[in-house]
């Protein structure tokens, strides 16, 4: 685990994301890849942002406090790329897909929001989508898009047990972030 000043820098470079070289784009990544990724980039002088938390758990050994630098957002991490596009971001071996950003205004102000209020000290929480177990749902993106099926339980805060009658009563775990409730006709 690394000391909460070894971490990568959540904007590289400093500046603000206003001023960004080229189109954003996000970049799926594959688990607890976020920070390697983001000092692949550094090296490679990719612009990025990677916005983080700071979370405070208690050793069960002694009750000491620990410290952990996490991703708001889990599995993610927005990068800037020439128009072309982003071509040399697969080699690192740490991305999954690469998701392109259709409305890079919003998507700029967006982030641009995020950005202003973990700098002024705002405490902002990751939340997991929050479909109880019995829930009926559909994966809207990656590659089992249109699988629909039943939450089972709720593994963590970011996964989902999906059972899933068109496999034989096969369940699954699945990324929170890709599913969806069935709409209710």
């Amino acid at each position: 685990m690394k000391r909460v000043d070894e971490n990568p820098p959540a904007r590289f470079p400093q500046r603000p994301i206003a001023e960004a070289q080229g189109l954003w784009w996000v970049s799926k990544v594959k688990p607890r890849q976020e920070k390697a990724l983001a000092a692949d980039f550094i090296k490679s002088n990719i612009e990025y942002y990677l916005p983080f938390v700071t979370k405070v758990t208690r050793r069960k050994d002694n009750n000491k406090p620990r410290k952990s630098v996490l991703p708001l957002f889990p599995g993610y991490i927005s990068f800037c790329a020439p128009e072309t596009g982003p071509t040399s971001m697969s080699k690192t071996g740490r991305i999954v897909s690469i998701i392109e950003i259709r409305h890079q205004r919003r998507f700029s102000e967006e982030i641009t929001q995020i950005y202003r209020a973990l700098s002024s000290g705002v405490t902002l929480e990751p939340i997991a989508a929050s479909y109880p177990p019995g829930t009926a749902v559909y994966v809207h993106t990656g590659p089992l898009r249109g699988v629909q099926g039943v939450i089972t339980r709720i593994q963590d805060s970011q996964r989902f047990v999906l059972s899933v009658a068109g496999l034989g009563q096969a369940s699954m775990v699945i990324d929170a972030a890709f599913v969806k409730p069935i709409p209710i006709q």
